[in-house]
């Protein structure tokens, strides 16, 4: 019966949901700024590149020969981590205030694990792209879109198997003291 009582929240998500993806659709770079500048300024950090903003084109690393734009702002992986965190901390708690909000808290909560994912996967995607560029030469892209599934799908398991498994230790926890 717990589920009937979570609905409401489910819905709100899943039309911030919608509202997002919709407005993904009409996004630019510019648009995107507030997950591509925190994403350009580790990978800048992590590999030494200095970059350049671009509006029509997103952050250039001449070094590095890349370009991080809306593509690879990590948006797809934020809303759906984003939906994730909703639905895992809404079914644990039992006051509406606390359900209330966990929906802007998942939505910061995803945000920060974006960043980090999105980090990680353009720094992958660069190290295996350099190293399989002379064998797969014209397979580039689908080097690349492989790496991002395979990252983005393994970071959501991850986030997932481990927040599920905070929130039942922690309830286990509380039962016994």
């Amino acid at each position: 019966m717990q589920t009937n009582k979570n609905i409401p929240y489910y819905l709100t998500a899943a039309g911030l949901f919608i509202l997002l993806k919709f407005a993904f659709t009409l996004a630019d770079n510019n648009d995107l700024i507030f997950l591509l500048k925190p994403t350009d300024k580790l990978v800048g950090l992590l590999t030494g590149s200095p970059s350049v903003y671009l509006s029509d084109s997103g952050y250039f690393h001449e070094q590095l020969n890349i370009i991080i734009d809306k593509s690879c702002s990590g948006f797809n992986f934020w809303v759906l981590g984003f939906l994730l965190f909703t639905y895992l901390t809404v079914r644990h708690f039992d006051k509406a205030i606390i359900k209330i909000l966990s929906i802007p808290t998942a939505l910061t909560g995803a945000y920060i694990l974006t960043i980090f994912v999105n980090t990680s996967r353009i720094i992958a995607s660069m190290v295996v792209q350099t190293q399989t560029k002379n064998i797969f030469q014209n397979q580039q892209h689908i080097i690349h879109e492989a790496i991002g599934i395979i990252t983005n799908l393994t970071f959501l398991i991850l986030a997932y198997i481990l927040i599920e498994k905070n929130f039942i230790t922690k309830r286990n926890h509380a039962k016994f003291t």
